[in-house]
């Protein structure tokens, strides 16, 4: 008549009644989870895509700032010269330049071949054919050495203005500073969209909790008043708030892996124009799940943290 049980205690060893009552809880949680689908379901998607909105935002800005980061970032600045300066007096600011050791590189750029140039990318011709002279002046273009800081580099356009005959000096600079300035804005709603949304996923998972454990109070209580333990009545709850883990780490991993995907079609063509492919990345599966799961064991903290009350003796005469 004990064989079996001796058997089963040979074989599993001191922890069979614990893992029979977790394998009975499991079995509960998941009853109970597939007696209402539509509500299940519901959960699952709401949580999911709280939560994968930002992330794709995120893997957005990643990859708009990966592309970014590939771009030719050489500066050039462009030295005007006075429009009354000579061509001798541009070889001497040429060669003077050219000496100093922050600079790369000097090419001269002559006022009738600026001229030309600028009347092709116009289509102007006829109109600037018409003037009795050239109006544009000497250009020097200045390549520095880079990497150079943003105030080092601030210091040598103020160099380069003091010189004797330079009339202007225009550095290619500012589009991608205010580009920079965009996706640290960028960053900064995607963190707070994140934040939100992941308050939001936490308040949904807290009432649904709060729901379950309310529905389940004549049970608790009955589970109580025969010496059930709080651990033993809040096992379901802890197993169920995995499963709402594992199935919304899921989704997360859907959404986070293909929406990157999906943008990839239409900004490919337009990077690799500018010789920078686009690049993407996703999580690794591991850190969504691991994130995912500490949501529902957040919400339920509190709840199974009130459980004791629900086994008091003064719980149950109460009631």
């Amino acid at each position: 008549m004990f064989s079996g049980r001796e058997s089963a205690t040979e074989r599993w060893g001191p922890f069979a009644a614990w893992r029979a009552q977790h394998r009975i809880a499991a079995a509960s949680s998941w009853q109970r989870l597939l007696s209402r689908p539509g509500a299940t379901c519901l959960i699952w998607l709401v949580v999911a895509i709280s939560l994968a909105l930002p992330g794709a935002l995120l893997l957005t800005l990643d990859g708009v700032h990966r592309v970014t980061t590939d771009f030719d970032r050489a500066v050039q600045l462009s030295v005007m010269l006075e429009t009354d300066a000579t061509l001798a007096d541009a070889e001497v600011i040429q060669a003077a330049i050219t000496a100093w050791p922050e600079i790369d590189r000097v090419t001269f750029l002559h006022r009738d071949a600026a001229l030309s140039q600028f009347a092709e990318q116009t289509e102007l011709s006829s109109v600037l054919s018409s003037l009795n002279r050239n109006p544009l002046p000497h250009t020097l273009l200045v390549a520095p050495v880079m990497p150079m800081p943003q105030q080092t580099l601030e210091g040598l356009v103020g160099k380069l203005a003091d010189l004797s005959k330079v009339g202007r000096v225009v550095a290619n600079t500012r589009w991608m500073a205010r580009l920079e300035q965009l996706l640290q804005a960028g960053w900064r709603w995607a963190w707070a969209l994140g934040i939100a949304m992941a308050c939001g996923a936490i308040l949904v998972l807290v009432n649904t909790l709060y729901l379950d454990v309310d529905a389940r109070r004549e049970e608790i209580r009955v589970v109580s008043l025969i010496g059930g333990s709080p651990a033993f009545f809040a096992g379901p709850f802890y197993i169920a708030a995995c499963t709402l883990a594992l199935v919304e780490g899921c989704w997360l991993l859907l959404a986070c892996g293909s929406s990157p995907r999906g943008w990839q079609g239409p900004l490919t063509p337009y990077f690799s124009c500018m010789t920078s492919p686009i690049h993407y990345w996703a999580p690794a599966p591991r850190t969504l799940s691991r994130w995912s799961a500490w949501a529902p064991r957040l919400a339920g903290w509190r709840h199974f943290c009130d459980a004791p009350v629900y086994h008091t003796p003064e719980y149950s005469l109460s009631y």
